[in-house]
């Protein structure tokens, strides 16, 4: 099991939840596909530094920088994922904001309705139309 020491100086109140959550998922058979138990490396990697990253983009092309090893990350799971499916392309990003803007649209727009998007120095997201994506 992994140790939570930080946390349960931290935040008793939460590390004790965790304790809870973590013995009812070793002790119990779930059968909700989405709460499949994960291996420890999931887990390490899940809980590391890249849960600081927004890495907007593609390896290669994102709009902020310092994501060198981002890319080498997402490279790695395209290239394995890729070889895994036995395919020519694919996506390993998570949804995020465009899938979020896509559901607004549909819910509260009509076919010729027109939309005013926020530049991105103003608060704006990648999607409103930013030539990096």
């Amino acid at each position: 099991m992994p140790i939570y020491d930080n946390l349960e100086v931290a935040d008793p109140d939460i590390y004790n939840a965790l304790m809870g959550e973590i013995k009812r998922q070793k002790e119990g058979v779930e059968l909700i596909p989405s709460e499949n138990y994960i291996s420890p490396a999931v887990m390490e990697i899940m809980g590391s530094v890249f849960n600081n990253k927004y890495s907007e983009g593609y390896p290669g092309r994102r709009y902020y920088g310092g994501q060198e090893y981002t890319d080498c990350v997402e490279s790695l799971a395209i290239e394995r994922a890729t070889k895994l499916f036995n395919c020519e392309h694919a996506n390993v990003q998570p949804h995020a904001g465009a899938p979020a803007n896509l559901a607004l649209y549909f819910a509260l727009l009509e076919p010729g309705d027109t939309v005013l998007g926020m530049d991105l120095s103003h608060g704006g997201h990648l999607t409103h139309g930013h030539p990096v994506t």
